[in-house]
């Protein structure tokens, strides 16, 4: 971690433990009945946790750590295009079928996974979003031709 990345940190950790106490001064509610500072709270001490533990981290030298991989120009607009086309086919395809397709091609097309890697952390992926946010918290997602 670089002297700016540490100064950014730590700048970061300033503005979050701000939103912090800002936000602890709305109520609050509990788990099953949250009010307007619930989650609010939750974001600001998650960051701010974040920020800190960045702090905190030291790396090795410069000289002794593993080179960073780039990300690079192509897979920057390859990631820009697909999640272009996943906006353009949630309707059609469904959440979970274009959620799917997403992350197939991110995890075997960018990231060079295995197709076992790349299938069943995919469809994982998917399902349990599925379940978080259909199930669990009532979210209307596109169904797709499927229904549901």
């Amino acid at each position: 971690m670089t002297g700016r990345d540490r100064g950014a940190a730590a700048v970061l950790l300033v503005f979050g433990l701000i939103a912090l106490e800002e936000a602890s001064r709305l109520r609050l509610g509990s788990l099953a009945r949250p009010g307007p500072g619930f989650v609010p709270v939750v974001l600001a001490a998650g960051f701010s946790l974040v920020c800190a533990v960045l702090l905190v981290i030291t790396r090795a030298r410069d000289a002794e750590a593993a080179p960073v991989a780039r990300l690079g120009w192509p897979k920057i607009g390859a990631t820009m295009a697909a999640l272009f086309v996943y906006a353009l086919v949630l309707e059609s395809a469904g959440f979970v079928a274009a959620t799917f397709a997403l992350l197939l091609f991110f995890f075997k097309a960018l990231e060079r996974q295995r197709w076992l890697v790349a299938v069943a952390s995919s469809l994982v992926t998917a399902l349990v979003t599925y379940l978080v946010f259909k199930v669990w918290l009532n979210v209307q997602l596109p169904a797709g031709p499927w229904g549901g």
